[in-house]
């Protein structure tokens, strides 16, 4: 599947198709919705998305700056016909250039239970123990980027 990865910007209309995917694989299955929370915040994070060869929307991630250096990266989403492709891991390795060509060197996350070894494969180091976010179990995991 051919995939294109570039950024989008807050407020346009691939953020709001972004908004909505996140919403309908990340949250609804938890029983919340992304739009009970002030969304104002993301107009200052770095949004990335994938297309694919219909220009579809099928996959995104979001940083948010911590620090000087170190970005979160957060609501990692591949849309369901597209899961398992490798989509999601060339998202991951794109968004790590990206990273590095603005200037960052290490990236923090915090990864649901149920994918910490997607990020692990991907050279990330679980640190400390499991903790619940958004009602269900997380680690953090970080990794500096070459």
């Amino acid at each position: 599947m051919d995939i294109h990865f570039l950024e989008a910007q807050y407020g346009s209309d691939d953020y709001r198709t972004s908004c909505d995917l996140r919403d309908e694989l990340l949250r609804k299955p938890l029983g919340m919705s992304l739009f009970d929370q002030d969304l104002g915040e993301e107009k200052d994070f770095i949004h990335l998305i994938g297309k694919n060869e219909e220009q579809e929307l099928i996959a995104y991630l979001q940083f948010k700056k911590i620090e000087e250096r170190t970005l979160k990266m957060q609501q990692v989403v591949v849309a369901e016909h597209a899961q398992g492709k490798g989509i999601g891991r060339r998202l991951v390795l794109f968004s790590e250039q990206f990273a590095i060509m603005s200037g960052f060197s290490s990236i923090i996350l915090h990864a649901r239970e149920s994918v910490i070894e997607f990020y692990e494969r991907l050279d990330y180091v679980r640190e400390g123990e499991r903790f619940l976010e958004v009602t269900i179990p997380h680690f953090k995991a970080s990794k500096r980027l070459q």
